[in-house]
């Protein structure tokens, strides 16, 4: 469970960009909601010095140490850093540049939690996941229906990939793409249950019992038809994913990999997806 402290000579932004900030950094992780713990506090003019904190119009960004396990990797903490030097920048107006975070690193015997020494095992370690790609083109608006005419381009980062890694994927019709659902607000996430679409007809279901994108990691997985490969570019159709999305992996479909047997769903998704596609 991170724990992040933040120091700044001015008054706390209020509970609910604390909040804001945790929830951003659970949802990052792959952690539980309520998972991070954020504090502020402000310091009296003559406790510390920093050269920007006594110019007023400078912002005064904050400086704050991010309490993680030992076992997180370099990368991990690198992301995290990252991610709350932007959304601090974001919600206090101050430059990015000048708000300085630094890791502390927990070891197992040395973290209290819930009453208990932290032994390496209580929760998984953080799963950071990186893009491989892009998607180009297509849809630029998120909407529910009318994905199966739609064409895009995913563009794997050039940086990363050449195009012998997508050698072969030709001789598929059909692609898998895993991608993420940026789009999706931290605060908008669900991890209970909730009638799909918010459709009072349709019954109460669990998070995990329907596709929807305000779902706790906010994955998306889509299964779209192959219409060429032309270098790092995969020309695909029927992918419900809007242009710009991040792509995190592309795996060809086998016809090993459908359902062994038939399949049995419910009324109201077979409702749900008759306009879809």
């Amino acid at each position: 469970m991170p724990v992040i402290e933040l120091h700044s000579p001015e008054p706390s932004p209020g509970s609910e960009v604390l909040q804001r900030l945790s929830a951003a950094v659970t949802s990052h992780l792959s952690m539980p909601a309520g998972q991070c713990w954020v504090l502020w506090r402000q310091v009296d003019e003559g406790e510390a010095y920093r050269p920007e904190w006594a110019d007023r119009s400078s912002g005064r960004a904050p400086i704050g140490f991010v309490t993680c396990k030992e076992s997180w990797s370099r990368e991990q903490v690198g992301a995290v850093l990252r991610l709350l030097a932007g959304l601090l920048a974001t919600e206090l107006s101050v430059p990015e540049q000048e708000v300085y975070l630094t890791a502390r690193r927990a070891a197992p015997g040395e973290l209290l939690v819930r009453g208990g020494l932290w032994d390496g095992e209580q929760t998984p370690a953080p799963v950071v996941a990186q893009p491989i790609g892009t998607v180009v083109g297509g849809r630029r608006e998120v909407a529910d229906d009318d994905w199966g005419k739609e064409r895009a381009v995913i563009r794997l980062d050039a940086a990363t990939y050449g195009p012998e890694a997508l050698f072969g994927l030709d001789s598929f019709s059909h692609v898998e793409v895993v991608y993420h659902f940026d789009r999706v607000k931290v605060e908008k996430i669900e991890t209970g249950a909730r009638q799909p679409r918010g459709n009072k007809d349709w019954p109460l279901v669990g998070i995990f019992a329907q596709r929807g994108k305000n779902r706790p990691n906010r994955i998306g997985v889509s299964r779209c038809r192959i219409v060429k490969v032309d270098g790092l570019d995969v020309h695909v159709e029927g992918l419900d994913a809007v242009a710009g999305t991040p792509v995190l992996d592309l795996k060809p479909y086998m016809t090993e990999f459908a359902p062994r047997g038939g399949t049995v769903q419910p009324a109201w998704s077979t409702e749900i997806m008759r306009a879809y596609y």
